[in-house]
């Protein structure tokens, strides 16, 4: 699992993840993750597109963040998952408690009916 954290603004931190968030690849990025995003309590586009496979480690991951964020008035957004990636999400109910965009464009639109 890779993490590229890439800072667009003053209000917004986009993560790029790449590789498989199973319990291994949690244990690779999470404390990077949550370093980077939870301490600065704002909006967060996570691009998927690389993800190749999600666990419940991995859902236990995004769903912590999204209700750190949450707490401090801001919001989590998923873009682009691939097609098993995205059925994972939907399966465990994901997209109730944290957006799922198709492209960048979706996500900041997503960002601004916070």
């Amino acid at each position: 699992m890779e993490l590229t954290i890439q800072e667009q603004s003053d209000t917004l931190t986009r993560v790029v993840l790449i590789g498989r968030l199973d319990t291994m690849g949690v244990e690779r990025v999470e404390t990077q993750f949550n370093a980077a995003i939870a301490p600065r309590g704002q909006n967060a586009v996570l691009d998927f597109s690389g993800v190749s496979f999600l666990s419940s480690m991995g859902i236990r991951m995004l769903l912590t963040m999204a209700r750190t964020l949450s707490r401090r008035g801001a919001r989590l957004v998923l873009q682009a998952p691939q097609p098993f990636v995205l059925e994972s999400i939907r399966h465990a109910s994901l997209e109730d408690l944290i957006p799922v965009a198709g492209n960048e464009a979706e996500a900041l639109a997503l960002l601004q009916k916070a």
